[in-house]
């Protein structure tokens, strides 16, 4: 690896400190570098990375989990791998500490690296005539929920053409691996170890008894309508489109993946492990 990407959120390395010691890390290791700042607008989505130069061997992302994951959907498409320096609490992806950037760099350039797979999901929004009204990749999630507030929703959920239920809830999540230990940990889904293949929906405070996720196979086709007024679908918690009555949406696994930079310092198991014991 000789050319880096970094990608830094301002808001967590307001005077740009951290960034700069890794970039003179970097180049007194003979690496180019180029940076990024993204900043949060008032909707909390941060600049997207719009020019990524030819010849770019890694990303290096400077933020929380969050961070990492918007830089994700701009990188899945390159295939560029990505390393996470954790400015954030204890991340999942971000797993580099401030104090570990030294012996990171090293590891990198003695190319003592391994690079991991994550499955991605790409979903489309559609109209009940079928006409699109946005469509976008996820690392994490899939989301619709109601718009309005103190209000249920009726959602009807096919997988592979056929009905599988209907969910009388605040929404539904469909999530990767990645994505368990995020929202849909929080809706009581399953924690999956996240280089794993498969997709999870789990509903957001069903007014039912059985309030049980569903692990379904990777190649599943998912088929959420709307049978209720006022909704939006987010992916990865950003990209809002509404969908009303009828509405639809389709998830399915994406053919670009999300590629991470691990240099063996721990498993998923032992940040698991410090979450539950935090």
């Amino acid at each position: 690896m000789n050319h880096f990407l970094i990608v830094v959120n301002a808001d967590r390395d307001k005077d740009l400190g951290t960034t700069n010691h890794l970039k003179k890390i970097l180049e007194a290791a003979g690496k180019t570098t180029e940076l990024h700042v993204s900043k949060a607008d008032r909707y909390g989505n941060y600049t997207p990375i719009k020019d990524i130069s030819d010849g770019t061997d890694c990303v290096i992302v400077l933020g929380g989990d969050g961070t990492f994951i918007a830089a994700a959907r701009d990188v899945s498409s390159h295939g560029i791998p990505m390393l996470g320096i954790n400015l954030g609490r204890l991340g999942f992806l971000t797993d580099v500490e401030v104090s570990q950037i030294e012996f990171a760099v090293r590891k990198i350039v003695a190319g003592e690296y391994t690079i991991e797979e994550r499955m991605m999901l790409c979903g489309k929004t559609f109209k009940e005539n079928g006409a699109i009204k946005g469509e976008s990749r996820a690392l994490n999630d899939i989301v619709i929920h109601n718009s309005t507030c103190l209000k249920i929703s009726e959602y009807l959920l096919e997988v592979d053409g056929k009905e599988l239920g209907t969910y009388l809830a605040d929404g539904l999540i469909v999530c990767t691996p990645t994505g368990s230990t995020a929202y849909s940990m929080s809706a009581g889904g399953p924690i999956i170890e996240p280089t794993a293949r498969m997709v999870v929906v789990t509903p957001v405070c069903p007014h039912t008894l059985n309030t049980r996720s569903i692990v379904l196979s990777p190649d599943s086709n998912i088929k959420i309508i709307a049978k209720s007024v006022e909704n939006t679908v987010v992916f990865d918690g950003h990209n809002p489109v509404n969908a009303d009555r009828y509405d639809y949406v389709t998830v399915r696994p994406s053919r670009k993946v999300t590629r991470i930079v691990r240099i063996g310092q721990g498993s998923f198991l032992s940040v698991l492990s410090k979450k539950f014991n935090s």
